[in-house]
């Protein structure tokens, strides 16, 4: 199961990553705005990248939610299939208690 929390936690870095990236690109957009209140003859332009900046952040972010919750699905899909294999030994071991798995 180690192993398992470990690509999750991988998983957890990206998101934070990529937040991260969100959070620059938001700046970036409120310099653009403050930029243009100032009377800048690039305002308009500055404004353009800012919101490309954040659309771009935004794309970054939802690409890192994406693989997270590929990654949960599939941890979760480990998860059953390693429950289901320890009722079968729970089944199997409580069969050989009672008797019927010794074969003597």
């Amino acid at each position: 199961m180690s192993e398992e929390s470990s690509r999750f936690a991988t998983g957890s870095r990206r998101l934070g990553g990529a937040a991260a990236i969100l959070a620059i690109a938001a700046a970036g957009a409120g310099t653009g705005f403050i930029v243009s209140g100032c009377g800048s003859d690039n305002s308009g332009n500055d404004v353009s990248n800012a919101i490309q900046s954040v659309q771009g952040g935004l794309s970054t972010a939802q690409g890192a939610l994406s693989t997270a919750q590929q990654k949960a699905n599939s941890i979760s899909t480990q998860v059953q299939s390693v429950s289901s294999q320890v009722q079968s030994v729970q089944s199997q071991v409580s069969t050989a208690k009672s008797g019927g798995g010794y074969g003597y």
